[in-house]
């Protein structure tokens, strides 16, 4: 072997080396650039999914706010005030349905518990919901839809659909009870004061007018005599007034009401008959009581027929009459009194209240001082 032979020998064994890498290179950049691709695409999958359900989540907190936005509407009823809090999740995607409906909640076997004329299906849209239909309890349900598609459709794959769903659960009005002034107070007993008396002194008989007149001249004459005399000057008496003794202002002390133990203010339970609901009140303070309200909730749209309304409320014959359509209601200006012992309280509706669903509730806040803590509640 020449001398120029040992040297092309390296030089040929370096392209070969070269030539090699290239071909592998080749063979692995395929497997490589699928890899690559793959992370790609279920990473935008991952990005949709929890942007999807990142924007169902806060669209049901927006529409379970309490409250009312600038609009003047409450937010389970914005439906673009909701539909515009899921968008503003949407990040590199955009949604292709943002649906809103509502329901009562689930039962003890999961399934849904419909509203009176409300598709509860995540897939219906029955936003806004009226006000005469919705009660504290009920949930607004979001679902938002978006769908995914790969970059470059190296295989025939159909849209994939992401989906999520979320429901919060929203309180129309939390009753607040609380003391009010009581009107009618009858429970305090005055207590006379006793009448001053004074005892006569002894009547002191005022001096005459020569008597007077006596005294005077004997002062002068004493004062500027005209001869020296030992006259000793005479004794001016004085007639004592009489000073009364102050008398006292009658005050009235209040008798204390229990409203404890035996004293205590309880009912019985609640009674369906027909079309009244009612229940019976036992006072046993011994005084007749004021109210500040009285507060009810019954089952308004499932209650045998969907539109079950409170007509008339009777209380020891204080009768409230009206027409509410609604889940809760206090009794606009209506303070009944509560006699003492047994007395019944009836809510009478304009048709048979024939299903219970748990939420029917009775609270009359009593508004005398001392029982002013105890409300009556047919929950307690």
């Amino acid at each position: 072997m020449t001398a120029l032979e040992m040297q092309a020998t390296p030089i040929r064994k370096q392209k070969s080396k070269r030539a090699q890498a290239m071909v592998e290179f080749m063979l692995a950049l395929p497997v490589l650039v699928a890899l690559l691709y793959g992370i790609v695409e279920v990473s935008r999958l991952i990005f949709i999914f929890a942007s999807v359900a990142n924007a169902s989540r806060q669209a049901a907190r927006y529409g379970a706010g309490s409250g009312e936005p600038i609009n003047e509407t409450t937010y389970y009823q914005d439906c673009d005030g909701i539909r515009d809090t899921a968008n503003r999740s949407a990040i590199l995607t955009e949604f292709d349905d943002i649906n809103i409906t509502y329901d009562r909640g689930l039962t003890t076997e999961g399934e849904q518990i419909p509203i009176l004329d409300i598709d509860p299906n995540p897939d219906a849209d029955t936003c806004p919901i009226g006000d005469n239909i919705i009660r504290n309890g009920d949930r607004i349900i979001v679902q938002v839809s978006a769908s995914y598609e790969p970059i470059l459709p190296l295989v025939d794959i159909e849209p994939l659909e992401v989906v999520s769903a979320n429901a919060r659960t929203f309180l129309i009005a939390v009753p607040i009870f609380g003391s009010a002034f009581p009107t009618g107070f009858k429970a305090e007993t005055p207590t006379p004061s006793r009448v001053p008396t004074r005892t006569p002194e002894e009547e002191v008989e005022p001096p005459t007018a020569t008597a007077t007149f006596n005294a005077t001249y004997e002062y002068i004459r004493t004062a500027f005599p005209r001869t020296p005399t030992n006259t000793l000057p005479p004794t001016l008496t004085f007639t004592p007034s009489i000073t009364p003794t102050p008398t006292r202002i009658p005050s009235v002390t209040p008798t204390a009401i229990n409203c404890t133990g035996q004293y205590a203010v309880t009912h019985g339970p609640l009674v369906y008959e027909d079309e009244v609901m009612s229940m019976k009140i036992f006072n046993n303070t011994g005084f007749t009581l004021t109210t500040a309200s009285v507060y009810v909730e019954w089952n308004h749209d499932t209650g045998g027929d969907p539109s079950l309304r409170l007509n008339q409320v009777e209380f020891a014959n204080q009768v409230w009459t009206g027409d509410v359509f609604a889940p809760s209601a206090f009794i606009d200006a209506y303070y009944p009194f509560i006699p003492q012992g047994e007395s019944v309280i009836e809510f009478q509706f304009d048709k048979d209240y024939g299903f219970q669903d748990g939420t029917e509730r009775i609270i009359i806040t009593i508004g005398t001082p001392g029982c002013v803590n105890y409300p009556v509640d047919s929950r307690n």
